[in-house]
C-alpha cells in the first residue's frame, strides 16, 4: 500500500495530499540515483579524465606550435629575399603560419576553460559545468573549423 493511500484513509478528509504524492516520487527517483551510482561515478570518473587529458595534450600542442611557429618567424622573412624559392613553397610557409596563430588562439580558449570544467566534475558542481558548456561548445566549434579550413587546403 503507498503512503498516499494510508495518509487518505487515516485522515477524514477523501483526498491525497501533494506532499505524500511528491515524497512517492521523490523516493522513486532516489532508487533510481542509487540503483545507477556506479554508472554515474564512472560517467564523472570519465569525463575527469578525458578533461584532464585534453589539458594535457593542449599543453603539448602550444609547445609544439609554437615551436613551429618560432622557425617560421625565422625562416619566412629569409625564404622571401632568396630568388629560387618557389612561390608555391613560400605560400605554404605563409599558410603555415597563420593556421598556427589560429591554433593557439584555440588552445588560449582551452587554457581558459578546461579548468573550470575540471573543477565543476570534481567538485559535482553542476552550476560550475552548466556555466562551462556554452564556451566548451565554442571550442569546439573553433576546432572542428580549423580542421576543416586544414581539409579543405589539401
Amino acid at each position: 500500500m503507498t503512503v498516499a493511500r494510508v495518509t487518505a484513509r487515516k485522515s477524514k478528509k477523501n483526498y491525497v495530499h501533494f506532499s505524500d504524492k511528491m515524497t512517492e516520487a521523490l523516493q522513486n527517483i532516489n532508487e533510481v540515483i542509487v540503483d545507477n551510482r556506479s554508472t554515474l561515478d564512472s560517467i564523472q570518473d570519465m569525463a575527469v579524465e578525458l578533461t584532464r587529458s585534453v589539458q594535457v595534450l593542449e599543453k603539448a600542442v602550444v609547445r609544439y606550435i609554437r615551436m613551429v611557429d618560432g622557425v617560421l618567424e625565422q625562416v619566412i622573412p629569409v625564404l622571401k629575399n632568396i630568388p629560387l624559392v618557389p612561390k608555391k613553397l613560400l605560400a605554404l610557409f605563409v599558410k603555415i603560419e597563420a593556421t598556427t596563430t589560429k591554433f593557439l588562439a584555440a588552445c588560449e580558449l582551452a587554457e581558459k576553460v578546461l579548468p573550470g570544467v575540471e573543477e565543476g566534475l570534481t567538485t559535482a558542481n553542476m552550476t560550475k559545468l552548466q556555466a562551462s558548456t556554452v564556451d566548451v561548445q565554442r571550442l569546439t566549434t573553433t576546432l572542428q573549423s580549423l580542421v576543416g579550413e586544414m581539409d579543405k587546403k589539401k
